[in-house]
């Protein structure tokens, strides 16, 4: 396995999902409104909507976007299939923009040599800090 990432889990965040897991709401109640809240105050957002993975936050964002039948999201090949398959959930389709060379992101120029009208949403992933 090539790992890819480190965590940094202090006491803090432990004693902090000890006492969610302690809590007679796990799944809904004053934490979820309370991390909302910060999270849309951190981001200089009017409101933020918490969701359980990855996938749903895709899914929901290209719900917002419009993305559905006959509108496609462009992304980089190297990633997670959530970042496709979000847009085929919706109807929607999925192109794959080139990464450089070197730079396991994609380019401007990529992104110009693959763009066709049906593409709505840029999808950039993030890989190893680039």
């Amino acid at each position: 396995m090539i790992p890819y990432g480190t965590q940094q889990i202090t006491d803090a965040d432990i004693d902090a999902v000890v006492g969610a897991l302690r809590s007679p709401m796990l799944t809904q109640g004053p934490l979820i409104e309370e991390f909302e809240q910060e999270l849309a105050a951190a981001v200089g957002a009017r409101y933020a909507v918490a969701v359980n993975s990855g996938t749903a936050a895709l899914h929901a964002a290209y719900f917002a976007a419009g993305i559905g039948p006959g509108k496609s999201v462009l992304t980089s090949p190297i990633t997670f299939v959530a970042t496709t398959n979000a847009s085929l959930y919706l109807g929607g389709g999925a192109e794959f923009a080139d990464v450089g060379d070197g730079l396991p992101a994609l380019t401007a120029q990529s992104i110009g040599e693959t763009r066709r009208p049906a593409v709505k949403a840029l999808v950039p992933v993030h890989f190893g800090g680039h």
